[in-house]
């Protein structure tokens, strides 16, 4: 639909062509690709911006879902990655490439959950199994992998999920994740 080149250039031309969907660079030319966020909401606020980039970087891919960003991917995803975070983002959820969130669980929240962070954190709001349910989600498990692990039924996964979000008051996995990361309980 458009392209622009520069941070002030995809400004323009989002407010002009009022895209559902924007492919943003994390290393856009004239200015960091964060700031173009709050003004392409302002001006579009119907616009979805799902950011790319080359490098991993944890702390960048929260500073642009705070920003307003609805996604994050790397450049080396899959077409079929790119077209499902498109698709997802466009539907008005938020897309994480899992292994980008894996890679976040293999450092520094494994380290905080066999430290017991997790359970400090979240006693009394989440039960020991329940716990142990975003544990796994944080580490990439689908439902049948949780099942598998915990030793019970995919239909008790959802429904501790269903529990989980209850009480996290979110209604999507990637939520769950994101509330784990940004409280440190990951």
């Amino acid at each position: 639909m458009g392209e622009a080149a520069s941070g002030p250039h995809t400004i323009d031309v989002v407010s002009k062509l009022q895209p559902d969907v924007i492919l943003l660079n994390i290393a856009i030319p004239g200015m960091d690709a964060v700031e173009v966020l709050p003004p392409v909401r302002q001006r579009s606020p119907a616009t979805k911006p799902l950011m790319l980039t080359a490098a991993v970087d944890e702390a960048r891919i929260f500073e642009a879902l705070r920003a307003g960003a609805k996604g994050y991917l790397s450049k080396d995803a899959s077409v079929s990655d790119l077209l499902k975070a498109i698709q997802t983002v466009h539907q008005g959820e938020l897309w994480v490439e899992r292994r980008l969130i894996a890679r976040f669980f293999e450092g520094e929240a494994s380290a905080g959950v066999a430290e017991g962070h997790l359970h400090g954190r979240t006693k009394g709001v989440l039960t020991a199994r329940e716990q142990e349910v975003v544990r796994l989600l944080a580490s990439s498990c689908t439902n049948k992998d949780i099942a598998q692990t915990l030793c019970i039924s995919e239909k008790t996964v959802k429904s501790h999920l269903h529990s989980i979000f209850r009480k996290l008051k979110v209604t999507r996995r990637l939520q769950v994740i994101l509330y784990a990361i940004q409280r440190g309980l990951g």
